[in-house]
């Protein structure tokens, strides 16, 4: 994380072209991902992401380096990428798509257990299964880092939301893993 804000700073102040290419390199595929997540289409993604690092390029000295910058990167596209499906009339519909159900609190995690190979390829093909919306969280939480509050004010919902599709998101992959745990364990 330091030598990530290292990195920005100095794109940040004094506009290094290196630097700023280190950027794009270091958070381009993560922020694709996380686009195509809400667009739902690679080639609108990859125009949204290019639309906000333009715009970092072009705003840069107008005020000052934000404190974490994989989050403010992620807010850009966000927004960036909801105002795009608005201009299209998509919006609304991709909301709809999100909403979220309730499920009980389970106290189990998949990172209690020992992971092999095959339990990874299994937990992988899991999450790819989870509905959209908890798999963005899942994959936002745990592959990339963001605490529960930054996921809810990235995605505008509350933290409770974060949680639940948490546990409905573990939930999954624990029950999903069970079975092969036993015979694996047997």
């Amino acid at each position: 994380m330091h030598s990530e804000l290292t990195t920005f700073d100095t794109f940040w102040k004094t506009g290094d072209m290196e630097s700023f290419k280190r950027l794009m390199k270091s958070f381009g595929p993560m922020l694709h991902y996380f686009a195509g997540s809400i667009v739902e289409n690679a080639q609108e993604a990859e125009e949204i992401v290019s639309d906000v690092f333009i715009k970092v390029w072009q705003q840069r000295q107008h005020f000052p380096p934000p404190d974490n910058v994989r989050y403010y990167l992620l807010t850009a596209v966000k927004n960036t990428a909801l105002n795009y499906l608005k201009g299209k009339g998509r919006r609304a519909a991709h909301y709809a798509a999100w909403e979220v159900q309730v499920s009980r609190r389970n106290d189990h995690s998949p990172e209690e257990i020992l992971i092999s190979k095959e339990d990874i390829r299994s937990i992988q093909n899991i999450i790819g299964q989870l509905p959209p919306r908890c798999r963005q969280i899942f994959i936002l939480v745990k592959e990339e880092g963001l605490t529960y509050e930054e996921v809810a004010q990235l995605l505008d919902i509350s933290k409770a939301t974060v949680n639940v599709q948490m546990t409905l998101a573990l939930k999954k992959i624990w029950a999903a893993l069970t079975p092969a745990l036993r015979v694996s364990h047997s």
